[in-house]
């Protein structure tokens, strides 16, 4: 890779000293889910991305600030004479985001750590449209000096790996005794699940002008402390025990400034690259939207995620009907339930979102309106073993529609059996009960509604 990079983004192994720990780790999985924006002209890549607490990044190809220092983005160069190449400004690879942190600890058994967090754009192969892609990306590498289990936590989350044999010396990625490379593609205009996000922010960008300040997210060299952790745990930490689960292995010293133990080596030192994308649209999903129908009563219920950005509370109103109505906003989620009039369906509720404090346009999401299938009971008595056993299925579900709408009443079908509920009475109650007669038992049923709404329940045996 000719990447364009700042002076002093490939010293990063130098042994940093940790600052002391604090809060409580991060669970196995905590990255949040971001949301990936349009096509870019070309029809290549994402315009931007935009995590849950606002922040939207675009790929970085900036070459120069106006004061000659390099600007903080990582890519390869321009391939010249390849018309691609030089219309989008850089070679085969680009980032949105980019965070690495590289460390040796200093006990009698050191480690050399090597993270890597990022969202890139490339090309997989020559760059021509066909061949692109874009991924987000945590690559893990750890060279150990002893043989045991390593537990390894960044921002986002924990993993342990077992090490059971040492590596001669060498060079290169493929001699880290760890070495757990992820990269996971994305689509454009979509939500994606997260692995690296929300994106870490530097806390100190020296290298930048002030007035970059608004415009990056690091300076891509300076090694920092940072912010955005979904669970305030804004560092790398490993620990190491030996193959009994039990034994410290000494990977830093005993009474070391960040008040470590000795089998425990935390860096809160990070490098960060990633350019704001002020156009992008406000993060925003409808999770869910269902209407209820009681003795000729009607409302709509409207559920969505938006940003954690305080600037973004109170800007989200739905539209529903002709009805438009502020929802409430708890953290980065919305709700509201709005009074409407008679109406039959199809039906559909339209949410817009927007956040006055950051540079970014609106976002409008729609979403078909069904009634809400709740179910109350499925629960299996069973008799006998084997080729013998019988059990009997009951299952009672409901809808939030009573049928007093034009529209009449919800059929609601059991699956995987397709046999109709029966409809009880206006609170809606709709019971089965069938005889399976030595036919497999499912783990769980669903109900479905010919209103739209689906539930699904687990299903409790009772053997006798």
């Amino acid at each position: 890779m000719n990447a364009h990079r700042r002076l002093g983004i490939t010293a990063l192994a130098a042994a940093l000293l940790a600052a002391p720990l604090a809060g409580i780790a991060c669970t196995v999985d905590s990255a949040k889910p971001f949301t990936s924006g349009p096509l870019d002209a070309e029809g290549l890549f994402s315009e931007y991305v935009v995590d849950v607490n606002g922040v939207a990044l675009q790929i970085c190809t900036d070459s120069y600030t106006n004061d000659g220092a390099p600007a903080p983005c990582f890519y390869d160069v321009v391939e010249v004479g390849v018309p691609l190449s030089e219309r989008l400004g850089r070679g085969g690879e680009a980032f949105m985001y980019l965070a690495n942190s590289a460390f040796t600890s200093p006990g009698a058994a050191p480690i050399t750590a090597v993270i890597v967090m990022g969202v890139e754009t490339a090309f997989l192969g020559p760059i021509e449209k066909g061949f692109q892609t874009q991924f987000q990306r945590l690559r893990t590498r750890v060279n150990v000096d002893r043989v045991g289990q390593y537990k390894v936590e960044t921002p986002w989350g924990s993993k342990t790996y077992t090490v059971t044999s040492l590596l001669r010396a060498g060079n290169g990625q493929n001699r880290m005794e760890i070495s757990d490379p992820i990269d996971i593609a994305f689509q454009a205009d979509s939500i994606v699940n997260g692995l690296v996000s929300p994106f870490l922010i530097a806390d100190q960008a020296p290298l930048l002008r002030a007035e970059d300040r608004t415009r990056y997210v690091g300076d891509g060299a300076t090694l920092t402390t940072v912010s955005g952790s979904p669970c305030g745990d804004n560092f790398v930490r490993i620990t190491a025990v030996g193959l009994d689960g039990v034994t410290p292995i000494p990977i830093n010293t005993a009474n070391n400034a960040d008040g470590d133990p000795i089998n425990v080596y935390t860096s809160r030192l990070f490098t960060v690259m990633g350019k704001k994308a002020p156009l992008a649209e406000v993060p925003l999903a409808i999770t869910g939207a269902y209407y209820s129908r009681a003795a000729g009563t009607n409302s709509v219920t409207v559920m969505a995620e938006g940003s954690t950005s305080a600037t973004q509370a109170s800007h989200a109103t739905a539209d529903v009907m002709g009805t438009s109505a502020a929802l409430d906003k708890q953290g980065n989620r919305y709700y509201s339930t709005i009074p409407v009039g008679a109406f039959t369906l199809p039906q559909q509720v339209s949410v817009t979102a927007m956040d006055p404090g950051i540079l970014s346009r609106p976002n409008t999401k729609t979403a078909h309106l069904t009634d809400l299938v709740s179910i109350s009971k499925a629960e299996a008595v069973c008799t006998g073993a084997g080729a013998n056993k019988q059990c009997s299925l009951s299952v009672i579900a409901s809808s939030s529609d009573d049928g007093s709408g034009a529209d009449g009443k919800p059929v609601l079908t059991l699956k995987p059996f397709e046999v109709a509920l029966n409809y009880a009475s206006a609170a809606a109650a709709f019971p089965a009960s069938i005889t399976l007669n030595g036919a497999a038992l499912p783990a769980s049923v669903t109900v479905v509604s010919s209103k739209g709404g689906v539930g699904t329940r687990r299903v409790t045996v009772i053997n006798q």
